[in-house]
Order: structure tokens, then sequence, then C-alpha cells
């Protein structure tokens, strides 16, 4: 169980890493936040946020009782969906904007959870 965690920890950070970096969607991203001077992320907090989440992912695989890498795939999907739908429902009431730049900008923040989340289901399942 901790080993899965902490792998789940580490494929969440590392994911994001690469979906923020330059090669992916970092530029976009930084383009249009418009951000001149990043400031460095609270890492400790972010850790923490991150920590509870694969947690929490642990234990919904666990209530689900999946067993196999297709059902962590499936389960860790099916958060990842349910937090698309929960920043859409915010888009729409107002957290976001109609513009073009709002609507990529919401398909970058969800691709990465439904992306990180997704894999991070499949590989907790090998544990």
């Amino acid at each position: 169980m901790l080993f899965a965690i902490i792998t789940g920890v580490i494929l969440y950070m590392a994911i994001g890493m690469l979906y923020y970096s330059p090669m992916l969607f970092g530029n976009r991203w930084v383009e249009i936040l418009n951000i001149k001077d990043p400031k460095q992320p609270n890492y400790g907090l972010l850790s923490l946020v991150t920590i509870f989440t694969v947690i929490l992912l642990y234990g919904i695989l666990l209530i689900s009782q999946a067993e196999t890498v297709f059902d962590g795939l499936m389960v860790g999907g099916a958060v990842g969906i349910i937090i698309a739908l929960a920043y859409a429902k915010d888009f729409i009431f107002g957290l976001g904007s109609a513009s073009k730049n709002q609507v990529i900008l919401y398909f970058i923040a969800i691709g990465y959870h439904f992306i990180a989340l997704t894999i991070i289901g499949a590989v907790m399942m090998l544990f």
C-alpha cells in the first residue's frame, strides 16, 4: 500500500513536470495566464495536496474492488472525468470566460489531471 502511494505521488509530480514543461503545454499555459514574473509555488502545500489526492484515489480503487490494470485505468479515468466536470461547473458559473484562451486553459488543466489519474490508477494496480 505505502509503495503504491509513494509511486503514485512521484508519478503525479513527474507527469505534471512533463505536462507543464515547455515541451508540452507550459509555454501556452504561461502565455494564457500572462505570467511575466513566475513565483515559486508553495511546494510543501503542493506536495501535501498531491499526497492526499493519491491516497484518496487509492481508497477509491480499494472501495471499487479494482483488481486489474484495466480496472485501475477505468477508475482513475473516471476520477479524472469527475474533476473535469467539477472544473466545467466552476467555469460555467463564471470562474472562467467563454474566450478562446480560457477554454484552452480549461482543457490544459483538466487534461493534466485526467491523464495523471488514469496512469496512476493503472500503475497502483501493479502493487
